[in-house]
Order: C-alpha cells, then sequence, then structure tokens
C-alpha cells in the first residue's frame, strides 16, 4: 500500500468545498487533476503545512473520553468526548451561504448534517466551538475567526512548478492532487510554470457556524475498539458502514514506541500493525458484531498478509480494550478457527502504543481514494469496497 496517486483523474464538480468534513469536500471541487508518482520535489514542504490549510477538514484525534456531563452538570448539555450530530449552516460575514445541512426546496441534493465526538477533529473547529454546551435541540451563532476554520492565507501554500515537472494538460482553476494528500487550485499557466495554491479557498477568513443540536450521546455511553485486518483503508470504510459505530480512526498499534509514522511502519522494523480504532455505541452494535465484521472483511488464516500486501503490518489482530473484550475475542476466535480447520493465525493481545496516522489515510476511501472516486460511507452500505479507491 503506497500513499500515491497512481494515475491521473480529471471530473467536475462545484466551485466551493462543503465545510463538514462528512460531506466529501473532493466532490464539490473544481475539475479534478491528480499528480502521478513521483511527486516534484517543490511540493514537499507542503506536507508539513499546517493542517487547517488542508481540504481535509480538522484534525483526526479523538479525546480521552470525559466523565458524562450528567454527573456533573443539571442539565445535559454536549461536553468533550460526547458524540454529537447538529444541523449547520456556514456563512461569510456579509451574510453569503457557504454551505447547508438544509437543503432548500429546490435544490435535490440530500443534506449531509455534521457528526463528531466534540472535541476530537473530523470536522472544522468552529463546529466543535459551536456546539459545545448545548442541549439537545437548542441552537447558537457562533463567530468563529479564520485560525479556527479554514487558517490564515500564507505564501508558503503557493508553489510555482517548473512546467516539466507537472502533468500535461493543467489549466487555470483545476483542482490537483497532492500524493501527501493535498488538493490545490491552479492558478496559473505560462511558458515555464505551473503556480498552484494550496489554501483553503475560505483561508483567512472568519465565519459564522449557526447550529442546532440534534443528538447527543454521552461520553460514558460510548466504547471503543481496535482491529487490525489488512490495509486499513479498506478496513475503515466497513466499520464506518457499521450502524452504531460513531466514529473511525486509522493508526498503528502494538509497536515498541507510542509515536510513529507510515514511511517507519513500512519498513517493517517497528512492530506496529496498521489498525482501525473504531468508537461505538453498544446500545446499537455489540461488539460480537464488530468482530463479525472483523473476520468478514479479511482471510484470518494468511499470516503477516492480505492479498498483495505483504508484512508484519497488514496481521490479523484483535487489540482489546477490557477483560470483556478479551473474553469475547477469544471465544470468538475460537468459533472462527474450528470453522476453517484451525488455521487462524488471528492475535489477541491488550491494545498497546496507539498513535493515529497522518491526516490524508482518514477516512481515505471515502474521500476519494488514489484515484478520486469517493466511496460511500452510508450506514448499511453493501456496495463492494475498492481497496485502493
Amino acid at each position: 500500500m503506497v500513499a500515491v496517486v497512481q494515475a491521473a483523474c480529471v471530473r467536475q464538480a462545484a466551485a466551493v468545498p462543503r465545510a463538514c468534513a462528512a460531506a466529501r469536500p473532493a466532490a464539490k471541487l473544481r475539475p479534478r487533476t491528480c499528480f502521478t508518482s513521483p511527486t516534484p520535489a517543490a511540493f514537499q514542504h507542503l506536507a508539513a503545512a499546517r493542517t487547517e490549510c488542508q481540504w481535509a477538514c480538522g484534525t483526526s484525534r479523538r479525546p480521552a473520553a470525559a466523565a458524562s456531563s450528567e454527573a456533573t452538570t443539571e442539565e445535559a448539555v454536549a461536553s468533550p468526548g460526547d458524540y454529537c450530530e447538529c444541523h449547520y449552516t456556514v456563512s461569510t460575514e456579509d451574510g453569503t451561504v457557504i454551505d447547508s445541512s438544509k437543503a432548500s426546496s429546490s435544490e435535490n441534493e440530500v443534506k449531509e448534517i455534521a457528526r463528531f465526538i466534540l472535541g476530537g477533529g473530523r470536522v472544522v473547529a468552529g463546529f466543535h466551538q459551536a456546539v459545545g454546551g448545548l442541549a439537545v435541540g437548542e441552537s447558537r451563532k457562533h463567530r468563529v475567526v479564520p485560525e479556527d476554520a479554514y487558517g490564515e492565507r500564507t505564501g508558503e501554500m503557493v508553489v510555482r512548478i517548473p512546467k516539466g515537472q507537472a502533468p500535461e494538460g493543467l489549466e487555470a482553476g483545476m483542482v490537483v492532487g497532492l500524493t501527501n494528500g493535498m488538493q490545490a487550485v491552479v492558478t496559473a499557466v505560462d511558458e515555464e510554470a505551473v503556480t498552484i495554491d494550496a489554501n483553503h479557498p475560505l483561508a483567512g477568513q472568519a465565519l459564522f457556524f449557526e447550529v442546532e443540536l440534534t443528538k447527543r450521546i454521552p461520553a460514558a455511553q460510548l466504547e471503543t475498539a481496535t482491529f487490525g485486518a489488512g490495509c486499513f483503508w479498506s478496513v475503515e470504510l466497513a466499520f464506518q458502514r457499521v450502524p452504531g459505530v460513531v466514529q473511525t480512526a486509522v493508526g498503528f498499534s502494538q509497536g515498541g514506541t507510542a509515536a510513529t509514522t507510515y514511511e517507519l511502519v513500512c519498513t517493517g522494523s517497528t512492530g506496529h500493525n496498521e489498525v482501525v480504532q473504531v468508537v461505538y455505541d453498544p446500545s446499537e452494535v455489540s461488539y460480537e458484531q464488530l468482530l463479525d465484521a472483523f473476520w468478514a472483511k479479511h482471510d484470518p488464516t494468511t499470516l503477516n498478509r492480505q492479498g498483495g500486501d505483504v508484512g508484519t503490518q497488514y496481521r490479523s489482530g484483535i487489540y482489546w480494550h477490557t477483560e470483556e473484550q478479551r473474553r469475547i475475542a477469544e471465544a470468538s476466535l475460537a468459533a472462527q478457527n474450528e470453522r476453517l480447520g484451525g488455521n487462524v493465525v488471528t492475535e489477541i493481545e491488550q491494545v498497546k502504543n496507539f498513535s493515529e496516522a497522518e491526516e490524508y489515510h482518514q477516512r481515505y476511501l471515502e474521500k476519494g481514494g488514489r484515484n478520486g472516486q469517493a466511496q460511500s460511507a452510508a450506514k448499511g452500505c453493501t456496495d463492494p469496497i475498492r481497496c485502493y479507491g
């Protein structure tokens, strides 16, 4: 598995991305061309640019679960670690509506509400600020400074690329996908070079986020599970589709250090496994049902391998968070082993040294994968999963 785009792809889309990460901003962009590997050296410094300047909205960390807000307040309000759903309207300071979950009567598009764990990224910080402290049914209009929206505009995000290092056929207004997961707009093309701008179109603008909290699940009611079943891109999408799963994150665990990188893990020297960490509501989906999805997604009889992906980072593993999970996992493995003739090589261990993968890996297939063709993460979706996009 590699994190570079392998083929050029162009598609038609509108000019402004949605504010909510769950709404697949890449599907709302202007015509897009993906850069082929290798990435020109001039692009490399963009990988370290601020997350707010990327098209992926927000960070991807999930905070430690906070105590239930019912235990600390008389009124049940949204607190860090709670799962929240909200309707929203995002507008500029002059009142121009950038995005809204409430479709007008003339629109046929099905609008996405915002879904996220409060304080845990996945959407721009403005959502977290606006929703925090609300009770279900309450609304708030909150002004968000550029730093907490799409970042300040910066010259470091504008790069002039020698024309010989860029794909042919680029035109001003196209959106190009970079191999570090970012996207940029082609702003100028001349005889010598192509200029791209990786600033978000809304960078530098203060925005108003008007939200209505429609659902809240206290952090204390949520549980976490961690699984390794090969390349984490497709495994994450499989779990995203499971009803009752409220958030996922791809990353690495079981290695010798608490922090690592994708490049280091791919060397096979760190001991980490590619995993998906699943936050779920046990009142809607049981750990046993998550295990069913785990077994169905991969071949647990191949050691350190899933299909063409070979290496210890692709091993089959169940990494428990509680003793109850351990007992359930062991019983489930025994049943699978009997069914598969004693050939199951899945390891069961207590989760350790989990760290999230780089932002461009998160919800990779939902955002378009290698070829820019988004795959549905809708609950209950049974569409075949294209492992690399």
